[in-house]
C-alpha cells in the first residue's frame, strides 16, 4: 500500500525557501493535513495523495538578506532565506498574512510488459510578474522503477529491487494474488509534488 511521509514538504520546501540559521526561530509551524488513498480490489499499487496546508503571519522582514520569520496561530516562528524566484519579496510587509499548500502524490503501479521506462524528473517554478502580490508555485515530478524479485506467499511481501541494486522488501494488500507472473516485472513509483504560496496584505 502506498504510504507518504513529510519527507516530500521538507525538501520542497528547503529547496525553494532555504531555512535560516536561527535555531530558536526554527520551529516546525502548525498545519492541517488531509490524507487519503486510493486502491482497486486485486490490483497491485495505488495511490496515496496528502494535501498539507500552513497559515501563518510576517512577523519579522530583513530585506537585506532576504529574509523572513513566520509566525502562526500558536505562537510558533519559523526563520526563512526567500528564493531569488521570489521577486516580488521587498513588497513583503510585517503582518501580512501567508498561505502555503503543499500537495504529495505517491502512484505506485504494474508496468506493462514491453512498456518504455521514463526514469526521471521534472520541475515546474512560476512566480507573479513583478510588482504583483509575492507568491510562488513550485511543482516536481520523479518517477523510479524497480523489479520484482521475490514474492513471498507466506509473509506477503514482495522484494524489489532499484536501479542501483539496493533491494527492498515491502508488505502486499491482502486483496492483492501474489502471481508467478509478476515476477522480473517493473514496479514504478511515481512521486509528484507542488507548493503554492499566497500572500494576503495586512
Amino acid at each position: 500500500m502506498p504510504t507518504i511521509n513529510n519527507l516530500g514538504f521538507l525538501l520542497l520546501s528547503a529547496s525553494l525557501l532555504g531555512a535560516c540559521s536561527s535555531p530558536a526561530q526554527n520551529e516546525p509551524l502548525s498545519r492541517d493535513v488531509d490524507t487519503s488513498q486510493v486502491t482497486i480490489e486485486g490490483v497491485p499499487g495505488g495511490v496515496a495523495t496528502q494535501v498539507q496546508e500552513i497559515n501563518a503571519v510576517v512577523s519579522a522582514i530583513n530585506y537585506a538578506t532576504s529574509s523572513v520569520t513566520l509566525e502562526d496561530a500558536q505562537g510558533k516562528q519559523h526563520s526563512f532565506t526567500a528564493s531569488p524566484e521570489m521577486i516580488n519579496f521587498p513588497q513583503l510587509k510585517v503582518g501580512d498574512k501567508v498561505n502555503a499548500t503543499v500537495v504529495l502524490e505517491q502512484m505506485v503501479y504494474l508496468r506493462e510488459p514491453g512498456a518504455a521506462s521514463e526514469d526521471g524528473a521534472a520541475g515546474l517554478v512560476a512566480a507573479p510578474p513583478a510588482g504583483s502580490k509575492p507568491g510562488l508555485l513550485v511543482a516536481d515530478t520523479v518517477e523510479v522503477t524497480a523489479v520484482v524479485k521475490v514474492l513471498d506467499t507466506k509473509q506477503r511481501t514482495a522484494t524489489l529491487e532499484f536501479a542501483d541494486g539496493t533491494r527492498k522488501t515491502v508488505q502486499v494488500r491482502p486483496d492483492v494474488q501474489l502471481k508467478d507472473e509478476y515476477l522480473n516485472r517493473q514496479v514504478v513509483i511515481r512521486l509528484s509534488s507542488a507548493l503554492a504560496i499566497r500572500v494576503e496584505p495586512q
